[in-house]
């Protein structure tokens, strides 16, 4: 035998590297077990199909009963990530779906504010035309008007004084 098998760390540590080994290689499928994967949730779906401005499956998905208002784990609607991603086609399906203008984010951004965040007149114009709140505050007190100035959004600051 080893000299240092018999040592009594090595006695101590045996237990240990018994258990770790027998733990870890425990962990994985059986052989008769199978992998399941589950599809993303129709939500998620929704969300990715917005993010790649994918209308065909937007309303494929919005057919099969998911909320036109759903919110990701950020708070995010889908109408607030169209406008994010300044899809104008997609903001108007949503908009003609039913999508509320004014949900906020948990930032408490809505749509507008994300089209002035981006400085899209065109957006800004189709919301407040939607009904979107033009007095509207984030969670951080920053008015719609505040964000068109700080990012020196003259165009759009000038519209919304203009209401």
């Amino acid at each position: 035998m080893l000299p240092f098998l018999s040592s009594r760390f090595f006695k101590k540590l045996i237990p240990f590297v018994i258990i770790f080994l027998t733990t870890w290689l425990g962990y994985g499928c059986a052989e008769d077990e199978t992998v399941v994967k589950t599809p993303p949730s129709l939500e998620l779906r929704l969300f990715q199909a917005v993010d790649k401005a994918d209308l065909e499956t937007v309303k494929s998905l919005l057919a099969q009963g998911v909320s036109v208002n759903a919110k990701d784990s950020l708070g995010n609607s889908s109408l607030i990530k169209a406008v994010d991603e300044e899809e104008i086609e997609l903001t108007k399906f949503l908009l003609q779906k039913g999508a509320n203008v004014n949900l906020r984010n948990t930032m408490g951004e809505t749509a507008l504010y994300r089209a002035v965040y981006r400085g899209n007149l065109e957006l800004v114009k189709l919301l407040v035309k939607a009904g979107a709140e033009t007095k509207a505050k984030t969670v951080g007190g920053v008015s719609i008007t505040d964000l068109a100035e700080e990012r020196g959004e003259d165009g759009i600051l000038k519209y919304l004084n203009s209401l």
